[in-house]
């Protein structure tokens, strides 16, 4: 009686284990499926470019507002050898 019980024990787990490894791999597939669809129609994605091209635009918006040089600052200037 008691060898009964603990073979159908072991069989109810090894199947709820198929079960569940099954259930998995089934979500892997599915997440991959649609990540792949998602990625052709790019939908809940910006493109790479559009957020580059955003990022300048806003880098440039905030540099051009203020001055660091003065207009001369940085200008050549004639070199004279002192004696």
């Amino acid at each position: 009686m008691f060898f009964n019980y603990s073979l159908r024990l072991h069989m109810l787990s090894f199947l709820l284990f198929i079960v569940i490894f099954v259930l998995v791999i089934g979500v892997v597939i599915i997440s991959t499926v649609l990540g792949f669809i998602r990625s052709i129609f790019s939908f809940g994605k910006r493109n790479n470019q559009e957020q580059s091209d955003t990022q300048y635009q806003n880098f440039e918006q905030q540099t051009s507002k203020s001055k660091i040089f003065e207009k001369n600052e940085g200008e050549y200037v004639d070199y004279e050898e002192v004696k």
